[in-house]
């Protein structure tokens, strides 16, 4: 059995799939499957896949006769994961080949943590790095901050996997931040939750990336932070508060949000 299961799952990718893919198969640990759920592609996703496939055994590849959304794509996927972390991998972000051997080593030196994140690059369409992505670091600081902004980026995720299916996976009812949902859920229920201070994932924004749901992707979170509030423990009164100025950000045009990483 691996020590990590890779997650990713791609609709329509072919532009940046291989160099996804080749950020994993450059890693500095080895010990790891890669478990990718093609969406229902049109374009050549899946002959992609199937290429690598055929070279390597670590490779799983399942194929969704129609487009199911990510949620539902990702909890597909979990389903066949068998290593003992799960990474996630969008398919138009890159990681470090150092990032696995560095999380596992950290998860495996602190069992009281469920999920280790990173700090991270933006890098634009043609893979510039165009900025930093900071992050809390100690679970109390993310803690303290979570239900402000989301402090992980999902790409950089190593997750305990049994933790995971205790926890119930991602919330099939969410279409976007289905992360940022679920690590409310965990924080909520008392697993600590962590980020290294290396760089270790290059984070791709642009319109129609995974990344950019935009006005959705907002309102989704939304919705994650008054179930925070409501079912998940969180206090109510500052979260109340919290939820007002993220709304005065959600009514921000969203243009003025994204013209700062656009290249």
């Amino acid at each position: 059995m691996p020590q990590v299961s890779v997650l990713m799952a791609v609709y329509n990718g072919e532009r940046y799939l291989r160099q996804a893919i080749e950020s994993v198969l450059y890693q500095t640990f080895s010990d790891w499957e890669f478990v990718i759920v093609d969406d229902g592609s049109t374009d050549s996703s899946v002959a992609i896949l199937n290429e690598y496939a055929q070279k390597d055994s670590r490779f799983k590849i399942i194929t969704n006769p129609k487009n199911i959304g990510l949620t539902r794509s990702l909890n597909l996927g979990l389903a066949r994961c068998v290593g003992q972390y799960l990474a996630r991998l969008d398919a138009d972000d890159l990681c470090a080949p150092e990032r696995l051997a560095k999380q596992v080593d950290y998860l495996n030196k602190h069992a009281e943590i469920a999920i280790c994140g990173s700090q991270g690059w933006y890098i634009s369409s043609s893979g510039q790095q165009i900025g930093e992505k900071n992050l809390a670091l100690s679970p109390q600081k993310i803690k303290d901050k979570l239900l402000y902004n989301n402090q992980l980026i999902h790409s950089a995720w190593l997750a305990r996997a049994d933790i995971l299916n205790k926890i119930g996976r991602y919330n099939s009812k969410f279409t976007y931040s289905q992360d940022y949902e679920l690590l409310l859920r965990l924080s909520g229920a008392g697993y600590g939750i962590a980020n290294l201070p290396e760089r270790l994932i290059s984070w791709r924004v642009r319109p129609g990336s995974l990344s950019w749901g935009g006005k959705r992707q907002e309102g989704w979170a939304l919705l994650a932070r008054i179930l925070a509030i409501a079912r998940y423990g969180f206090p109510k009164w500052s979260g109340l508060s919290i939820i007002f100025i993220r709304l005065g950000w959600f009514l921000i045009p969203q243009k003025f949000k994204f013209k700062r990483y656009a290249k």
